[in-house]
């Protein structure tokens, strides 16, 4: 059973998606390719599954405690499209096909999270990975040539840290697939 806790110390968490090495020299390359210097830092490139916001002690213990048996599927998502979004200024490079058993996973993480109190946002889930932020738009006009296969075997519980150029994250736990 989960409880929330007090606000104190409270620490900016997400579950994601975390490339290893060779699939994030591949995103970083993309990126550097079509986003230039407002590109993602290469160490940030990442797939959010769930936003949890500002969390505080009490509520990641609570948070592991529901997650203690999760077990991520692998699996194989292929990012082939590039989308942008206007209005947050956001370049991300996505999936035309999103397997349908990631939306399982997702809403099995939803289902445990809803019992300590989680509130998962309204928007429907896209799949994608944040290339550049604040970029001029629109979509490149270099077609993506050779898509990135990327095989899945874990799910990350990830902190952003805040600091002078933007956000640094650190992967607090990982999840590996069954």
């Amino acid at each position: 059973m989960c409880s929330p806790g007090n606000e104190q110390n409270p620490r900016r968490l997400f579950l994601a998606l975390w490339p290893e090495d060779a699939e994030r020299r591949q995103l970083a390359e993309l990126a550097a390719r079509v986003a230039g210097r407002r590109r993602t830092p290469d160490a940030n490139l990442h797939l959010t599954l769930v936003f949890l916001g500002a969390t505080d002690p009490a509520r990641l213990s609570a948070y592991e405690a529901a997650l203690a048996d999760f077990t991520p599927l692998t699996l194989e998502l292929t990012l082939d499209r590039y989308g942008y979004w206007p209005q947050s200024r956001i370049l991300w490079l996505g999936s035309s096909h999103t397997p349908p058993e990631l939306y399982e996973r997702m809403a099995d993480l939803h289902q445990r999270l809803r019992s300590c109190g989680f509130v998962p946002e309204r928007r429907a889930f896209q799949a994608h990975i944040t290339l550049a932020r604040n970029h001029p738009g629109p979509v490149p006009a270099e077609p993506l040539v050779t898509p990135i296969h990327w095989r899945i075997n874990q799910v990350a519980l990830v902190e952003s840290r805040r600091q002078d150029r933007g956000s640094a994250y650190q992967v607090l736990r990982r999840w590996p697939a069954g």
